[in-house]
């Protein structure tokens, strides 16, 4: 079974959800109303050996900060702070005491680097090593970004270059900064992190939102080295990919003077079945849900 098909699956099997819960499953983040002016955000990420790193080439201590990372990522794709996380550690028996230490260190290093607070967790043993993170943060009701709000007419853009997910994986930055400065000064209408590929993340927010899209392939930014088929369906890069309308989207690009770059890939369309890419010579090719494969 497909990634995609066991959580629709999951997701029809849910059911009717208490009225504090704003938001379910098809987000970044499950979004809680628990009174005042702020949703809690509630998220949860797991990387396993052999499916999102290597320990045979991959540190000990980038893949415990990759962890940390990735489920910041989410909450920062909701337009949130993150503020407390709990971890579980699946250890394979023999681990090395240096090893385990310097995994720690990763994930210290990293909740120190953005002050989250560790509140508990739990160790098993395991064939393999596996780290599963759940993380909580905040964002104000004002402000939150959602998957379901893009609206046709909306311009699509990515901070950027987008990055090699294939070299940075373990070693990128979640995208905190452009966040904090999106939310606080432009009203973003959508928004997601690229985890998976610029392409079937795209297609989440037409999904969520009942909309379409065209991309642009002369307009994507990419690392030096990056082949377009690896930013649309590898990856692991993190970047942020949001919309906002077209006026928006002027005055950012004028206003911006933080160093922070943000880049016109696209726009949104009211046509769903319209979900395209055209290419330098005019082509236009149907975008795919498939990117980076967890399962």
């Amino acid at each position: 079974m497909k990634e995609i098909e066991l959580i629709n699956d999951i997701k029809r099997r849910v059911g009717k959800l208490p009225k504090a819960v704003a938001k379910g499953i098809g987000d970044d983040c499950a979004v809680l109303d628990m009174g005042g002016d702020d949703y809690l955000l509630w998220a949860q990420d797991m990387i396993i050996e052999g499916t999102h790193f290597d320990l045979k080439i991959d540190k000990y201590k980038d893949v415990g900060r990759k962890a940390v990372a990735v489920n910041i990522s989410d909450i920062t794709a909701m337009g949130g702070k993150p503020e407390y996380v709990q971890i579980s550690l699946g250890i394979p028996s023999g681990l090395r005491q240096t090893n385990i230490d310097a995994l720690t260190s990763g994930i210290f290093s990293i909740l120190k680097e953005y002050n989250i607070k560790l509140l508990g967790g739990d160790t098993v043993k395991s064939d393999k090593l596996v780290i599963d993170i759940s993380i909580m943060g905040r964002v104000n009701k004002k402000k939150i970004a959602l998957r379901s709000k893009a609206k046709s007419g909306d311009f699509i853009l990515i901070t950027g270059p987008v990055r090699n997910g294939k070299k940075e994986h373990l070693t990128f930055t979640p995208r905190i900064k452009e966040s904090k400065y999106l939310m606080e000064s432009f009203k973003v209408n959508a928004m997601i992190d690229t985890s998976d590929g610029i392409s079937p993340d795209m297609i989440r927010i037409c999904d969520e939102s009942k909309s379409g899209c065209i991309l642009y392939e002369e307009a994507i930014p990419l690392d030096k080295g990056l082949a377009l088929k690896d930013a649309l369906y590898y990856g692991e890069s993190f970047e942020l990919m949001f919309t906002m309308g077209p006026r928006e989207a002027n005055k950012l690009l004028m206003k911006n003077k933080k160093g922070m770059k943000f880049f016109i890939i696209g726009e949104i369309t009211s046509n769903k079945k319209e979900r395209i890419i055209v290419d330098k010579k005019r082509n236009r090719t149907k975008l795919k849900l498939e990117g980076y494969k967890h399962l």
